[in-house]
């Protein structure tokens, strides 16, 4: 049989930054795709270009400052680079949902809990008013928001964190969206409140067959959460693979160290944790050659004078899911 298109497909995005286009490029040829009922996350350093590759993906970053110099965005085959500002915003809550990453400052303070969720339904559907309060109480009460009569009347920061998180996931998923961009919804989060979230967004993923594109730099969520994940370097996607394959064998240097830099309890008492040395260099800063190989012992003169593309190393059996690394010298498997 002939394998279904995926749900969210972005080929050769390319962002750039500055007043004018051709500026400091921070997204440099990203390609991923997301289907349905899938989870995908993009993991990385801060700096890395996670957030604006996820915005820009879906042409929600403010432009300018931010170009869009290429790039391919198709959304149920539906190619989002050429939409005007006016069909993007229907498209917006309606097919998209997205859980931004800081709860405090994506919720307007000065507005009830209740006004935003019943705005967030108004601009994509028109419901008698007993019918949009019906479907607001609902979705507080689907995400676990306890008393939700109570919380309509509330302020944003009369509520918890773990409270503000959960009214943005209502509100992401008021119009039961084909897609969720997740950026960081767990952060500053206890560990406790964070396995509450993300199985809530589990279980939703399940109910509603949505794809989720969830962007963390923790990769103990992405073990625990994620189908597939890409890691992300220096504006580039430098590995690409199942959630398993890619712990049980990390084939690109930086991979391998983000695993490597992992607390164990295995760890000998008194023994320093691994790190990588060196920082994620700024889009204007980036050598010429691979943006890792000033951090990396297998550099080579190969590697400083071209960056590697992203290449295929096997298939997952009979999945047609590939693993895939943007390395000269990728490591061996163990």
């Amino acid at each position: 049989m002939q394998e279904a298109p995926p749900l969210f497909a972005v080929d050769n995005l390319a962002v750039s930054f500055g007043p004018h286009p051709g500026g400091a490029r921070v997204v440099d040829g990203v390609s991923f795709t997301v289907r349905e009922g899938e989870t995908l996350g993009i993991v990385g350093e801060s700096g890395c270009g996670k957030s604006v590759m996820a915005m820009s993906a879906i042409r929600l970053q403010a432009s300018p400052p931010s170009h869009l110099e290429s790039g391919s965005l198709r959304l149920d085959g539906q190619d989002l680079a050429g939409l005007s500002r006016s069909t993007l915003r229907q498209i917006w809550g309606q097919r998209i949902g997205v859980v931004f990453q800081d709860p405090m400052t994506s919720l307007n303070p000065t507005f009830t809990v209740g006004d935003q969720l019943h705005e967030a339904l108004s601009l994509h559907e028109t419901l008698p008013r007993a019918a949009a309060r019906e479907r607001v109480l609902h979705m507080l009460q689907r995400v676990g928001v306890n008393a939700p009569e109570q919380r309509l009347q509330q302020y944003p920061h009369e509520l918890s964190g773990g409270l503000r998180q959960r009214v943005l996931i209502a509100m992401a998923l008021m119009c039961r969206p084909h897609l969720l961009i997740a950026d960081e919804p767990t952060t500053a989060l206890d560990v406790t409140l964070q396995a509450q979230i993300l199985d809530l967004l589990r279980s939703l993923r399940d109910e509603l067959g949505m794809g989720i594109l969830i962007i963390t730099h923790d990769l103990g969520v992405v073990a625990g959460f994620c189908d597939r994940v890409a890691v992300m370097y220096g504006g580039r996607i430098v590995e690409t693979a199942p959630v398993q394959a890619l712990f049980a064998a990390p084939r690109h240097p930086y991979t391998h160290g983000l695993l490597a830099a992992i607390p164990r309890l295995s760890t000998p008492r008194g023994e320093r944790l691994a790190v990588i040395e060196g920082r994620v260099p700024s889009a204007a800063e980036r050598p010429p050659g691979c943006a890792f190989g000033p951090r990396c012992s297998r550099a080579s003169d190969t590697c400083r004078a071209a960056p590697p593309p992203l290449r295929e190393l096997g298939q997952e059996q009979g999945r047609g899911v590939f693993h895939q690394v943007a390395c000269h010298h990728p490591m061996e498997l163990p």
